[in-house]
């Protein structure tokens, strides 16, 4: 049996993140993102109060899909993100290591868009796929830490997923949103818009609370309390990158997940599956550990 780590500012965690996918269907769109992070480096910068916070920096890569129908056609749009440099913060509770609240945010960086089809506006060929520097930052905060563990752990154990909700906040910017306003703002003067005025009204910074609540109906996302999701059948010697380690396996809803919690780097190891069934939007998750200073 062990109890929770006390974890100390400078200790750090490097992760490879090899896959994180990110699922939203309706019958009338469906978003689809998968990212990978070249590493994902956490350091304790406050162990104060009730939470760690943690920070990082790192690049992300990815490929995304939108599909959408709102009645006047199908609109259906691929998003690649190459090099793109992310920082921000994570805050973990003490007691069962949960996260609390994630804050990402970057500046003036490229993302690329395939217009593969829409509706609204003939594109000559060379304006299907459009590159165009923004800015965001991005707040999750979840009423109740989302914890996958528990403390003391020890084998043997079955515990709950504790309902919880998130709320997501913050913007995302671009001169390309000011420049499809502005020839938005051109066109109904004479009487033809080029853009769905859902859209347009969100234009030229677009909040996430209110596009949100405009096509979702919220920002608050419940995450439902599941009894006995996580058992502990025994420890295991894994071998990660950072090192070979006596790990708890930990498996999720029946083997949809593997956890695998090392006392000796005072987190988890590894961990990989398909959470979407737990978590909303998060289809899968693939991260391993490569470093630690923790000891």
């Amino acid at each position: 049996m062990v109890d929770v780590p006390v974890w100390e500012v400078g200790d750090t965690w490097t992760y490879s993140v090899d896959d994180i996918s990110i699922e939203y269907t309706t019958d009338s769109q469906s978003i689809l993102l998968h990212g990978s992070l070249s590493e994902l480096p956490l350091e304790v910068t406050s162990t104060t109060g009730e939470y760690y916070t943690l920070s990082f920096q790192t690049t992300m890569n990815g490929i995304g899909y939108v599909n959408a129908d709102s009645g006047d056609g199908p609109v259906n749009v691929s998003v690649t993100i190459s090099d793109l440099a992310i920082q921000g913060t994570v805050q973990v509770d003490k007691t069962k290591l949960g996260i609390k609240d994630i804050q990402v945010s970057f500046d003036n960086q490229k993302i690329t868009f395939n217009i593969i089809e829409q509706p609204y506006l003939p594109l000559p060929s060379w304006l299907h796929i459009l590159s165009a520097k923004f800015s965001s930052d991005i707040d999750v905060n979840c009423d109740v830490s989302v914890a996958l563990l528990t403390f003391p752990l020890n084998t043997g154990l079955l515990w709950d997923l504790v309902a919880t909700s998130f709320s997501v906040n913050g913007q995302l910017q671009s001169k390309l949103f000011n420049l499809l306003l502005f020839i938005n703002n051109i066109a109904k003067l004479f009487g033809k818009e080029l853009l769905p005025a859902e859209i347009a009204a969100l234009l030229p910074i677009i909040d996430f609370n209110d596009a949100l609540t405009s096509f979702v109906g919220t920002n608050v996302f419940d995450i439902p309390g599941f009894a006995g999701v996580f058992y502990c059948p025994a420890t295991e010697t894994i071998e990660v990158p950072a090192g070979i380690y006596d790990a708890y396996n930990i498996t999720l809803m029946g083997g949809i997940g593997q956890c695998y919690y090392a006392p000796a780097a005072g987190s988890i190891i590894k961990l990989r599956g398909n959470f979407e069934d737990l978590i909303p939007f998060v289809k899968s998750i693939d991260l391993t550990l490569q470093h630690t200073n923790y000891s």
